[in-house]
């Protein structure tokens, strides 16, 4: 469905023609993202191509920088070569505090994050990786939302946003009716949708 329909759909539902102008747009958007944020789906996925100024061991980026409505990594994989070049190994998401080794040494062609970074650490030297990871859907400006969620499952957006709207004005039983609503909906939706991340 697109934003508009949803929109009249809330309308219709949550029998408040008098939440247009801020309440129910607002309570859109919400459940967009919640339901982008209910799971890692492959829907979500997105790679890009990320260069370094030079080869070097260990290499460091923001990956809100590189990816617009970035969410969370996926994976780092080395890319060797120019644009027809070779695909590389994947490198291994760790937590920084397993960064050695059962020997104690420092381990390779690993990728964490650190604050707002990704940090790479990797052997041989690394000039170039393809970044997968996950983004967040477009829900402003309203000209151009965007969620394929809204698209294939429109009415985990609608139900959850009729709620938000129930609770808002205390209707809290009719609130409680969609949530149960909700449930079958996000059920439906990673029935096949749902990806598995870096841990």
């Amino acid at each position: 469905m697109t934003y508009e329909e949803i929109l009249a759909e809330v309308i219709e539902l949550s029998k408040r023609p008098d939440k247009t102008a801020t309440e129910i747009p607002s309570a859109i958007r919400a459940a967009t993202l919640k339901a982008h944020n209910s799971d890692f789906f492959y829907r979500d996925l997105v790679e890009v191509a990320v260069e370094f100024d030079l080869a070097r061991q260990i290499q460091t980026f923001a990956p809100k920088q590189v990816v617009p409505l970035y969410r969370a990594a996926k994976y780092v994989r080395r890319w060797d070569g120019d644009i027809s070049g070779t695909l590389g190994p994947f490198m291994d998401y760790i937590n920084i505090e397993n960064s050695l080794d059962g020997y104690g040494y420092v381990k390779d062609n690993v990728f964490y994050l650190a604050g707002d970074n990704i940090q790479i650490r990797a052997y041989p030297a690394i000039e170039k990786i393809l970044f997968g990871c996950y983004r967040y859907p477009t829900i402003t400006p309203v000209e151009s939302y965007d969620s394929w969620v809204a698209d294939e499952y429109p009415y985990a957006i609608i139900y959850e946003a009729v709620r938000k709207i129930h609770q808002s004005v205390g209707n809290n039983e009719q609130a409680a009716q969609y949530g149960n609503m909700i449930q079958e909906e996000y059920a439906a939706l990673k029935v096949s949708n749902v990806d598995t991340i870096a841990s």
